[in-house]
């Protein structure tokens, strides 16, 4: 039986996540690891109920990556699109694919925290993971 190993990424299209990207895909090759890229959106109050964007998210997440990968790199990147807060949809799709790590960019399309030094989604995903967690430095 073959055993997958996974790496969750956080994409919110941020120049961090950005960096967090370019840093799973080397240790995904080195790891013999699958990534996971996962895009975590929340509905404004006045968003409709019939409004979906993940098949847009998805699509967007599969152009970046293919951006972002050697044409020859056959390293698998499932684009991952989830309703809700960002530091615990990445945290439950870390649980649900069994993956060893997190990565994430320090900082993103929140910005950084009251304290200036992680963005808001790092500092949670840090303090509340079940998984061990990579902040990728700006």
């Amino acid at each position: 039986m073959e055993l997958n190993r996974w790496i969750v990424v956080g994409m919110d299209f941020s120049d961090g996540a950005m960096r967090a990207l370019r840093c799973t895909q080397r240790l995904a090759r080195a790891m013999g690891a699958n990534v996971a890229c996962v895009h975590a959106y929340e509905d404004g109050p006045s968003t409709p109920a019939s409004h979906d964007p993940a098949p847009a998210l998805r699509k967007q997440i599969e152009d970046v990556v293919a951006q972002s990968l050697p044409p020859s790199c056959e390293l698998r990147v499932d684009p991952i699109v989830r309703r809700g807060p960002p530091w615990e949809k990445l945290a439950n799709v870390a649980t649900e694919l069994g993956a060893e790590l997190i990565v994430v960019g320090a900082d993103g399309q929140r910005g950084a925290s009251n304290d200036g030094f992680l963005g808001t989604v790092a500092s949670r995903l840090v303090s509340k993971s079940p998984r061990s967690v990579v902040v990728v430095r700006t």
